[in-house]
């Protein structure tokens, strides 16, 4: 089953996504604009043939919901109205710190991480997902 995880913000939407029997996963090439967010999410889902999404859900660092979760909320509900596949939510704190640490342990300078810490973040989750943790 191919399973596509998202790392929901304001600005971007990361995205990674597995192989077809959901054992690996994969950050998307490029990021996803939240003002298309939508739409963008719709056409990977007909494309890739995906059957469920995963999305991280952002919390405060002792779990409270924060002014960001319920705007996240707020995008979930849309897209649940135009795609079928079920959706299912997975705490993200700290997804984004541990890829931007990722990226600096590989080299990668901070300014140049922005494009990429989105999609690395969405793609850990997924792993943690396909790994049951």
């Amino acid at each position: 089953m191919r399973i596509l995880a998202l790392d929901w913000g304001t600005v971007r939407v990361g995205a990674a996504i597995s192989d077809p029997d959901g054992k690996f996963a994969f950050p998307l090439d490029k990021f996803i604009d939240s003002q298309n967010a939508i739409e963008e999410i719709k056409n990977i889902i007909a494309e890739s043939q995906v059957e469920k999404v995963i999305i991280g859900l952002p919390k405060g660092l002792a779990g409270q919901d924060t002014p960001s979760t319920a705007r996240a909320e707020e995008f979930i509900a849309k897209l649940k109205t135009v795609v079928a596949q079920p959706i299912e939510l997975m705490d993200e704190r700290f997804s984004s710190v541990s890829a931007g640490k990722t990226l600096t342990s590989l080299g990668v300078k901070v300014k140049d991480q922005r494009a990429m810490v989105d999609n690395l973040a969405a793609q850990q989750m997924l792993e943690r997902y396909l790994s049951g943790n």
